[in-house]
């Protein structure tokens, strides 16, 4: 990830890269008896591509998904947050496996925690791309590099010697897993990347670039792995005379925030002219995008909303992609991993929120997702039909894809403004390729950048849905009847026709029927209102005509036919629920009972299930509850209420504190050494490093001279007193002494603020700390300040991320109230303040995260019985910090440790507030029908 990527786009699809020899593969004789370009597959039944799509055990498939990173969610957590995915419709997790989150230390590995998670993908259904590296980005500090990789200081991402040996060793430790997991093996893996965007990596040459990314492929390959290599926004792997760049997939990333239309198609047809051999594809389509100290939480951003991520999906789609996943999926949270100057939450305003709550975003993309898990397979090998759908209004547009038969028609509004207007497209299944009009009546309604995809000619519920305005949810067999369920916003007209060989019948609320004898279909007009309806088509055929909002929360789930007395087959009975459940958590049956366990946020409740027979009774949690049943349209109705939450905030007024001094004998361990980066220390903290000199003796000299390896934000002190023109992220500073020194013997401390290294650019490499402090008159014969102590982790600290809670040198004061202000000066003094709270214990029926919310006058690093849980700057944006369930104590004593940076007042901070997020609180309900 990048911090301007739409001009890396730009740049990407105007700037050609040369061509340059790269090192022919091992094993390429099969390729380089085929056209130029073409690719041979080590397990073509298992897994291939072509031009069109993936075909994976046989089948085509339409590859849809999420990123989710594993570090970024605790371990306990991951199950839920794939139960969304799933419950999404998607089929493909895409993760990067960091290096150094596996590998901190060198000859250190360990790989339980993806095992683990891998292991779960495949319990859970999905198919897995893992992306290698060795370079990630992902906002990831040193984008992925360990620290004592970058401490060698050879360039990074080229085929340097030192670079080769030290990837080959992370492939040498990450490959017999990979290899072991792939779906040739019987596990969830189906593609592995390596490298990433390696078209905006700076200073190495074509050849250098080819060389490396061929370096790479070969050691994949021999390392066993024998599914498709790809890759993303690298220009060599498009370069197909290679044998070794014919055999990796270059694909795409999306940023465009609302610039969709300049930048998704240009780049696809790029795409599609480079690599023609290969599916079109989105490793990274924007899910959302991370927020910066300074700037604002990604849900604050504007064209990273629910409303962006429709058009933008759907975009991709009718340009040809038969693969995307959004990034993120699910962001989740940073924790001591964060890159430079990235906030602790890694929310990304994506489908999952970082707590795990779902919002209109998760909503959009279901949707869609739904969409192709019913048509994906016709859409995988549809083309485009230049100039076969047209509108009547200029601001509409709208295009055709064609699969046989088959096809899809994709209408988007283009001003921001709603538009009324009729549509004419080809007929797919027509011998005689007649151009179809519609609505029969009136005009068609699509509001302000709204985008759909509309279904031609599809096979559906028993029958072929000619088309349809409106779309398409869902469909199934309802024990003896189908069901098809459409939706559109209310008050929308909308027209739907179906083949039918005789004249048809047809119940419900219609603004219109037409038989069309000579092409064998009905058409019929409907309008869509605020609750939704069914029509009954030739007597075997249930439509519900859901309202937009309620239909992206209708969940559908199988029961066995066993349950439904007297009925035969072996076909299970689909049921929908249209309802505002938030989620379907699970569902099942016992005897003439069927039952769905769904998430509803507190308050009043219509649910409408469609259910065969008429039900003897509904049991909501137990209670009976009356049903309104409609035996035409088999639908039940009941109505119910949830709870308010019961969860009530926590605040925080009182604290107890020790103050850790930079100069005192009790703030930790400190080695003696002189000024060197700190990777050559050992481990690397995410915090402050300190550093005290010997007194230095002060005679007049003038100035003080202090450089740094990075620019790193630091605060100066001399005799205690703040240096404000030396404290700031300048690698170079100097200042006259004279203000602070005092004659004879003066006291330096310096904070060093250790968070993260850049994920992306030339720096990324960088080393850290404290090059050299000098004084005299200039810097070049300045006499060096020696005789250094540094302290990399304070005291109460165990690992990177981890602190002793109970412990503090000299002991925890008496509880002082926060809030009241404090001094303004800083100073070089660190207050940890402890809060301790009784959490009640966790309902298991609701679903209710908690944060929490802290304001302050000063920077504060915060941790939750005793594991980092958030950084908090005052230059903002973030004020929740996510506590994760994990973390918590639930029915018994937490305690929340802030440690105040520069000061010895608490008061400094001004809201400390434990509560849940409550946008996000659901209860589970059970709704059970019993026969």
């Amino acid at each position: 990830m990048k911090s301007s990527r739409r001009t890396f786009l730009q740049s990407a699809i105007a700037a050609p890269v040369g061509l340059a020899l790269g090192r022919p593969g091992a094993g390429m004789l099969n390729a380089m008896l085929l056209p130029a370009g073409q690719v041979s597959f080590q397990n073509p039944d298992v897994i291939r591509y072509d031009a069109h799509c993936f075909t994976i055990n046989g089948r085509d498939v339409f590859l849809h998904g999420g990123c989710f990173h594993y570090p970024r969610c605790p371990q306990p957590l991951w199950r839920d947050r794939l139960l969304k995915f799933k419950r999404a419709g998607f089929n493909v997790v895409e993760t990067y496996i960091f290096w150094n989150y596996h590998e901190p230390e060198e000859g250190h590995a360990n790989f339980t925690e993806l095992e683990s998670y891998i292991q779960l993908i495949k319990e859970m259904g999905f198919w897995l791309i893992a992306r290698i590296g060795p370079y990630a980005c992902a906002e990831w500090d040193v984008g992925g590099f360990p620290n004592w990789v970058t401490l060698k200081q050879f360039p990074l991402r080229s085929d340097n010697p030192e670079s080769i040996k030290t990837s080959q060793h992370w492939y040498n430790l990450i490959l017999p897993i990979i290899q072991k997991y792939q779906i040739t093996a019987g596990g969830p893996i189906i593609l592995v990347q390596i490298e990433n965007e390696y078209n905006y990596w700076q200073g190495v040459s074509d050849a250098q670039k080819r060389a490396y990314i061929s370096a790479l492929a070969q050691m994949a390959w021999n390392g066993g792995i024998n599914v498709p290599l790809i890759t993303c926004w690298t220009q060599q792997a498009r370069e197909n005379e290679y044998p070794d760049m014919a055999r990796i997939a270059d694909f795409c990333n999306f940023y465009p925030r609302w610039n969709i239309t300049k930048e998704v198609p240009p780049a696809l047809a790029k795409l599609r002219r480079e690599e023609p051999y290969s599916p079109e594809g989105v490793t990274e389509l924007q899910g959302g995008w991370f927020s910066k100290f300074g700037g604002k939480l990604s849900v604050d951003q504007e064209g990273v909303g629910p409303e962006q991520l429709s058009p933008l999906t759907k975009t991709v789609i009718e340009q040809g992609a038969t693969f995307y996943s959004f990034y993120m999926g699910f962001g989740g949270t940073n924790f001591e991993w964060a890159a430079k100057d990235l906030t602790t939450t890694y929310d990304y305003a994506a489908p999952v929120r970082e707590p795990g709550g779902l919002w209109g975003k998760y909503y959009e993309a279901r949707a869609i997702s739904q969409a192709l898990g019913m048509f994906g397979e016709i859409l995988a090998r549809a083309e485009a039909q230049d100039g076969a759908a047209q509108s009547t209004a200029a601001a509409v547009s709208a295009t055709e894809r064609v699969n046989g038969k088959t096809g899809f028609l994709f209408v988007r509004e283009n001003s921001n403004a709603e538009q009324q207007f009729k549509l004419t497209f080809f007929d797919p299944a027509s011998p005689s390729h007649r151009t179809v009009s519609v609505p029969r009546q009136g005009q068609l309604s699509i509001g302000a950048r709204e985008m759909k995809m509309l279904p031609l000619q599809v096979p559906v519920a028993g029958t072929t849905l000619r088309y349809s305005t409106a779309e398409v949810l869902g469909h199934g067999l309802n024990l003896d009847k189908y069901y098809l369920v459409l939706y559109d916003d209310p008050g929308r007209p909308g027209e739907i026709a179906f083949a039918t060989e005789s004249e048809p019948s047809v119940e419900g609320d219609t603004s219109y029927i037409y038989w069309d004898r000579e092409y064998e279909s009905v058409v019929i007009g409907v309008r869509f209102d605020q609750d939704e309806k069914a029509l009954i088509v030739n007597r075997n055929l249930i439509v519900m005509l859901v309202p937009r909002e309620r239909a992206l929360r209708t969940w559908a789930a199988d029961y066995p036919i066993k349950v439904f007395a007297g009925a035969e087959g072996n076909r299970p009975v689909s049921i929908p629920f249209v309802s505002d459940g938030a989620l379907l958590v699970s569902s099942g049956s016992h005897g003439s009972r069927v039952w769905a366990d769904l998430q509803f946020r507190p308050g009043n409740h219509e649910l409408t299930a469609l259910l065969p027979p008429v039900p003897a009774k509904c049991h909501v949690d137990g209670s009976d509850t009356a049903i309104r049943y409609t035996r035409t349209s088999r639908t039940a109705r009941v109505s119910f209420a949830t709870p308010n939450m019961p969860h009530k905030p926590i605040t925080v007024t009182q604290v107890r504190m020790w103050v850790e001094k930079i100069a005192g004998e009790q703030s930790g361990e400190w080695l003696s050494s002189p000024l060197r980066p700190i990777e050559e220390l050992g481990r690397v903290p995410y915090g402050y490093v300190k550093y005290r000199s010997s007194p230095f003796s002060y005679n007049g000299q003038g100035k003080m001279f202090i450089s740094t390896f990075a620019d790193d934000g630091k605060k100066v002190f001399v005799n205690g007193k703040l240096v404000p023109e030396a404290s700031n992220n300048k690698k170079q500073v100097e200042f006259d002494l004279a203000a602070y020194a005092r004659q004879g013997r003066n006291t330096l401390e310096i904070s060093y603020e250790l968070f993260g290294s850049p994920n992306f650019g030339e720096n990324i490499g960088e080393l850290k700390g404290l090059r050299s402090v000098a004084i005299g008159s200039d810097a070049q014969s300045a006499t060096p300040v020696g005789n250094w102590q540094i302290q990399r982790f304070p005291a109460p600290a165990q690992s990177r991320g981890k602190i002793d809670p109970e412990q503090a040198p000299g002991g925890w004061g008496a509880p002082v109230a926060i809030g009241g202000g404090g001094a303004e000066t800083l100073l070089p003094l660190f207050t940890w303040c402890r809060a301790e709270f009784d959490m009640e214990s966790s309902r298991e029926e609701w679903f209710a995260p908690w944060k929490v919310t802290f304001e302050a006058d000063r920077d504060a690093l915060l941790y939750l019985n005793g594991r980092f849980v958030g950084r908090y700057m005052t230059i903002g944006p973030q004020t929740d910090f996510y506590l994760p369930e994990t973390n918590l104590v639930f029915g018994g004593k937490n305690v929340l440790t802030v440690v105040l940076a520069y000061t010895d007042q608490p008061g400094h901070i001004r809201t400390l507030r434990i509560t849940p997020y409550e946008e996000f609180a659901t209860r589970r309900t059970r709704i059970e029908f019993e026969w």
